[in-house]
């Protein structure tokens, strides 16, 4: 029987990601890199400055640019001048490590673990390839590599478990990175909200458990870009039938087995539904 078991929310660790501190100068996707000994390839910049324009199975970590306008006014000896003001806010990016996983409750056959100090990690040794992960995502961060295999960020569990930061956090030369407690993470943030500051990842939808370990932190000025990257609502379309799978179990089956079974009847499954929608909509299937 695939049986997830998590810490509690006020266990483990957490990180406040300051953007007001963020200078856009990715070393933290270099250092992420790096320490996990992901292969480097050739990419583009993406709309947004992004580069690689996304995450990858290889880009566990990506710096995304934003930009932003607001109204200013400058006062000088002759009068007011009032201006718009052009901000650019990078925004650091990688798995969010909620607190309840949806990807590790969608995997059918537990491949998906999370660690005592909440670190949500994909155990490639036993990955099928299904793809469920990055379909209950809210945040599409599960990516398949060239192995057919999905893989993220790890927290750098193996780094925590030493007595280390993340290689990121430590990388950072302008102390974006808040490394700590989850509860002095909770705290930290609470507090700049009650500042009248942007806040991301504290009483968010519980079909994520209500809250990420990252939690971003942004003025007034920066704040759009976490409306521009990271969804209010954090669920999937397909949320109904990733909760299905989560307590699967049938005795005398092998994972893999039960793993084909599972995909097959969901196959089947959305093969129907959309049957019946063309139905009802008096269409022609093709």
């Amino acid at each position: 029987m695939v049986k997830l078991v998590l810490p509690s929310k006020e266990e483990g660790y957490g990180v406040v990601v300051n953007l007001d501190k963020c200078i856009g100068c990715r070393a933290c996707e270099i250092a992420c890199q790096a320490w996990n000994g992901r292969k480097a390839v050739e990419t583009t910049f993406s709309t947004v400055f992004a580069n690689p324009p996304d995450l990858t199975a290889d880009a566990w970590k990506v710096v995304f640019y934003y930009e932003s306008e607001s109204q200013k006014t400058l006062n000088i000896p002759e009068g007011s001048f009032t201006f718009q003001q052009v901000t650019w806010t990078p925004l650091p990016f990688q798995c969010m490590h909620c607190y309840d996983p949806p990807c590790a409750r969608a995997c059918p056959v537990g491949a998906i673990k999370v660690t005592p100090e909440d670190a949500v990690v994909i155990r490639a040794e036993e990955c099928i390839g299904c793809g469920y992960c990055q379909t209950a995502c809210p945040y599409n961060v599960p990516r398949r590599g060239s192995d057919g295999k999905f893989y993220k960020c790890t927290f750098c569990v193996d780094r925590i478990q030493n007595g280390l930061k993340p290689a990121c956090v430590e990388a950072c030369p302008t102390g974006v990175f808040t490394f700590t407690s989850i509860k002095e993470a909770v705290r930290i943030a609470r507090e700049a909200k009650s500042q009248g500051k942007a806040v991301y990842g504290l009483d968010l939808d519980n079909y994520i458990g209500g809250g990420t370990r990252w939690i971003y932190v942004a003025s007034k000025e920066k704040a759009s870009a976490l409306k521009e990257k990271l969804p209010d609502n954090p669920v999937v379309a397909t949320r109904q039938a990733q909760e299905v799978l989560k307590d699967i179990a049938i005795p005398g089956f092998s994972a893999g087995a039960v793993a084909l079974a599972i995909i097959g009847g969901f196959a089947y499954w959305r093969a129907k539904r959309f049957e019946q929608q063309v139905a009802n909509e008096g269409g022609e299937k093709r």
